[in-house]
C-alpha cells in the first residue's frame, strides 16, 4: 500500500476531553479543528470538471434531473388540467373547493404514507430505493391517465405521492457530490424541476385546443411516467452507489473506489481528499450520539440527542410548504380567476411564463449558493415574499374595487417577482438544507422524517387553499404575510449555518455538547473567514 494510504485509521476526536484538558469551551474546540481541517479546499485541489470526472458527474446530473423533472411535470399538469372543461366535465367538480382539494391533498397523504419507507435506502442502497419509487411513479401516471371515474383518479393520486416520497434524488445527489460544489451541484439537479414544467406545460397549451375529447387531460396525465421511465432504464448504469451508503454496510474499499472516481480529476485513490473524505465518514459513524439503528426505528428522532435536528426539520418542512408557493403552483387557475383571467390559453400561457423564468433563476442562484450563507438567502427570500405578497394583496383589493386591466396585470407581475425572489433564493435551498442537517445514520430515515412533516403540511395547505380561495378570494394572500414574518423571526433563532462544510462537518454544530447549534455554526463561518483571511495575507507577504 502506498504511503498515501496507510493512514485511514479513523480518528476519534473527543472535543469534550480536549476542552477539560486545555480549560477551554468546548465549542471553542470544535471551531479550531474544523477550521484546521480544510475539507473544502482539499476538494477544490483534487478536482477539475474539465476532466473525465467531470463528465461523469454531468452524466449523473442529468439522470437525476429527470427524476426531479418529474416533480415538475406533475406540478404543471395538475396545475393546469385544472383550467380543462373536459376534466371537470368528466368528473363533475369545479376549480376550486373541496373535491380538487382532495384530489391534490391525495399526492401528499400518498407521501405522508410512503415517507417511512425511505429509510429502506439504508438497506437497499440509494440508488435502490429511487428505482422502486420511479417505478410506482409509472404505474401510477397510468393509473390517473386510464381513469375510468374519481375513485380511480383518487388511487392514482395517492400511488404517486407514495412513489415520489421514495425518489431520494436530493440525497443521493449532495451524498456523491464533491464537497466544494454540492451546492451549485445540487442547484443545477433542483433547476430540471424547471424543465420538466416548462416541456409539460407548453405541450399543455397545445393539448388546450383539443377541447372537444378527454384525450386532452388523460394524454399529460399518461405522459408523467416518461421521465421516471428513463430513470428506471439508466440509474443502475450511470450513477455508482453512495460512498456513504457502502461504508454503513463496511464495504470500505467500494467506498474509497467511488469517491477517488468521482472527487477527483484521474480517478486518483492516493489524492489527499480521499482519505480525508473516508476518514470523515467513519468517524461520523463511529461518534454518532445515536448510533446506527434498524430501518424501522424512528426512535432515535425523538431523544435529547437528536430533537434539535427534528425541530430544525419540522420548521423547514413547514416553511416549504406554507411560504405562499402553494398558490402559483396547484392552485394559480382559481388564483388567476380572481383578477378576471379566465380563458384556458391564457392561464396557461402565464404559468408557462411563471416556470421558465423560475427555471431561469434557480440556475442563477445554483451559482450564488456557495458565495452567500444559507441563513443570508433564507432571511432575504422571506423578506422578497413578505413585499411581494403586499403588494399582491394591495392589487387584487383594488381590482375587487374597480376591475382594470392594470391592476390585474400589477397582481400577475408581483407572482413574477416572487418567483424571481423563490428561485434565486430558496428554490435551491429546498433539496439541500434538509440533507446538510442530518447526520449519516440519520439521513435515509431524516429525509423520510422530513417527507412526513412535508405531507402533513402539504395537505394542510391544500384543503386551505382550495377552500380558502372559494370562500374568501384574494384575502388568502394575507395569510401567507403573516406566517412569512412569523417564519422570518423563527429562521433568525432556529437555523443553524451550515455553508463550505462537509457533511460530516455540520455534524459537529449539531453534536457538540452544551453549545447553541446556531451560534457555534455562525463561530465556525467567522473563523474560517479569519483563517482564510490570513491565508491570503500570507501569500502577499503581508504581516498579519
Amino acid at each position: 500500500m502506498s504511503a498515501e494510504n496507510k493512514d485511514l485509521t479513523v480518528v476519534h476526536h473527543d472535543d469534550v476531553a480536549t476542552a477539560q484538558k486545555l480549560g477551554v469551551a468546548v465549542d471553542e474546540v470544535a471551531v479550531n479543528r474544523l477550521t484546521e481541517d480544510d475539507m473544502n479546499k482539499a476538494s477544490q485541489e483534487a478536482l477539475h470538471l474539465r476532466s473525465w470526472t467531470g463528465f461523469r458527474i454531468f452524466l449523473i446530473i442529468i439522470v437525476m434531473g429527470f427524476n426531479q423533472a418529474g416533480y415538475g411535470i406533475d406540478w404543471a399538469v395538475i396545475g393546469n388540467i385544472n383550467s380543462y372543461q373536459t376534466w371537470h366535465d368528466y368528473f363533475h367538480f369545479e376549480n376550486s373547493g373541496p373535491i380538487l382539494g382532495t384530489i391534490n391533498a391525495l399526492m401528499q397523504i400518498g407521501t405522508f404514507c410512503g415517507a417511512p419507507f425511505l429509510a429502506l435506502s439504508d438497506v437497499i442502497g440509494r440508488r435502490g430505493v429511487n428505482f422502486v419509487g420511479n417505478l410506482l411513479v409509472v404505474v401510477a401516471a397510468l393509473t390517473q391517465g386510464l381513469a375510468p371515474n374519481l375513485p380511480c383518479f383518487m388511487i392514482g393520486r395517492f400511488i404517486l405521492g407514495f412513489g415520489t416520497a421514495l425518489c431520494s434524488s436530493s440525497q443521493y445527489m449532495a451524498e456523491i457530490a464533491p464537497v466544494h460544489l454540492r451546492g451549485r451541484l445540487v442547484g443545477v439537479f433542483g433547476a430540471c424541476f424547471q424543465i420538466g414544467s416548462i416541456v409539460m406545460i407548453g405541450a399543455l397549451m397545445g393539448f388546450s385546443e383539443m377541447n372537444h375529447t378527454n384525450w386532452q387531460w388523460r394524454t399529460p396525465l399518461i405522459l408523467q411516467g416518461v421521465a421516471p421511465l428513463i430513470v428506471l432504464c439508466t440509474i443502475y448504469f450511470v450513477c455508482p452507489e453512495s460512498p456513504r451508503y457502502y461504508v454503513m454496510k463496511g464495504q470500505t474499499e467500494k467506498a474509497r473506489a467511488v469517491i477517488a472516481k468521482y472527487m477527483t480529476s484521474n480517478s486518483d485513490p492516493n489524492a489527499r481528499i480521499v482519505p480525508m473524505v473516508l476518514a470523515q465518514i467513519e468517524e461520523s459513524l463511529e461518534s454518532s450520539r445515536t448510533g446506527v439503528k434498524a430501518a424501522w426505528d424512528f426512535r432515535p428522532f425523538f431523544t435529547r440527542a437528536v430533537g434539535y435536528r427534528t425541530f430544525v426539520l419540522l420548521i423547514y418542512s413547514i416553511f416549504q410548504q406554507w411560504n405562499g408557493g402553494g398558490i402559483i403552483g396547484y392552485y394559480l387557475s382559481p388564483a388567476l380567476d380572481t383578477i378576471g383571467i379566465t380563458k384556458s390559453i391564457d392561464q396557461i400561457g402565464i404559468n408557462l411564463g411563471l416556470t421558465a423564468i423560475y427555471f431561469v433563476f434557480t440556475a442563477f442562484g445554483a451559482w450564488l449558493i456557495d458565495i452567500y450563507r444559507r441563513r443570508t438567502l433564507i432571511f432575504a427570500g422571506l423578506i422578497t415574499f413578505i413585499l411581494c405578497q403586499t403588494a399582491a394583496t394591495i392589487t387584487s383589493w383594488q381590482y375587487s374595487l374597480h376591475a382594470t386591466t392594470a391592476t390585474a396585470a400589477l397582481t400577475v407581475l408581483w407572482m413574477f417577482i416572487y418567483q424571481i425572489c423563490s428561485a434565486t433564493l430558496i428554490a435551491t435551498m429546498h433539496n439541500l438544507y434538509p440533507v446538510e442537517i442530518l447526520s449519516l445514520p440519520l439521513r435515509a430515515k431524516g429525509m423520510g422524517l422530513y417527507s412526513v412533516f412535508q405531507g402533513a403540511a402539504g395537505v394542510v395547505q391544500s384543503y386551505g387553499i382550495s377552500v380558502g380561495i372559494n370562500k374568501v378570494g384574494y384575502k388568502i394572500w394575507v395569510v401567507y404575510i403573516v406566517y412569512n414574518v412569523v417564519q422570518l423571526v423563527a429562521s433568525y433563532f432556529i437555523f443553524p449555518e451550515t455553508s463550505k462544510l462537509s457533511l460530516e462537518e455540520i455534524d459537529t454544530i449539531f453534536e457538540t455538547p452544551g453549545a447553541n447549534p446556531v451560534k457555534l455554526s455562525l463561530r465556525i463561518q467567522e473563523a474560517k473567514k479569519e483563517r482564510k483571511r490570513a491565508e491570503q495575507a500570507e501569500e502577499r507577504g503581508d504581516v498579519v
